[in-house]
């Protein structure tokens, strides 16, 4: 989930992050740095929070509900709609 959270970061700041002296940095720049902070595993994410207990309950029923449907052999591009089923 980390992994998704850097990659979001990293497309939505693009080449307009600002570089340490201020300017603009290069196209890619960002995005390198961000990949060689994540392989460097020197990130400081703080002390990790735990679920509150009614919230992982809630998790946990939900994916033991996703068993409850086939997963169907292809996706049309209305299936995501459930007016369309």
């Amino acid at each position: 989930m980390r992994t998704l959270w850097i990659l979001t970061l990293t497309l939505a700041l693009g080449p307009v992050a600002a570089a340490e002296d201020g300017s603009n940095a290069a196209p890619g720049e960002t995005t390198r740095a961000w990949l060689e902070l994540q392989k460097s595993n020197n990130a400081s994410w703080g002390e990790p929070r735990e679920l509150p207990a009614d919230v992982a309950q809630r998790i946990y029923e939900r994916y033991r509900n996703s068993f409850e449907h086939p997963i169907p052999e292809r996706f049309d591009s209305d299936s995501s709609d459930p007016a369309a089923r």
